[in-house]
């Protein structure tokens, strides 16, 4: 759980994940942003866009080096999570390399019918 989109990039940097749920409308870096970023570097396997974005390289404590996982095998499921239920928020979080959407509040039926679509 992380509060921001950069957090959510930060969270990527260090470790794998099996799919990630990306609220749109988030404090300091929305969602999209993020998105962008991580798409760019499952496609590039550098983290270039996040530094163009400022955000600063995570960095091992005993040698200095910047500490990134290899890029992942596969593209990391992301799906959308906002409270605009409109077919052109859909749209723009699919362009922007999102995978599905949920729209806000929630339900469990909801998150497990998209959940079930992406994890075996």
């Amino acid at each position: 759980v992380v509060n921001n989109g950069v957090e959510a990039v930060r969270a990527v940097q260090g470790r794998s994940y099996d799919l990630i749920l990306m609220d749109v409308c988030m404090p300091v870096m929305d969602g999209l942003q993020a998105t962008r970023i991580i798409r760019s570097y499952e496609d590039t396997g550098n983290w270039d866009a996040a530094a163009e974005s400022g955000i600063e390289q995570p960095m091992n404590s005993t040698d200095s080096q910047p500490i990134y996982r290899d890029p992942p095998p596969r593209r990391t499921p992301i799906i959308a999570m906002t409270a605009n239920a409109l077919s052109e928020s859909a749209d723009e979080c699919l362009a922007n390399g999102m995978d599905s959407f949920i729209s806000k509040p929630v339900t469990f039926n909801k998150l497990q019918e998209c959940l079930e679509q992406y994890l075996p």
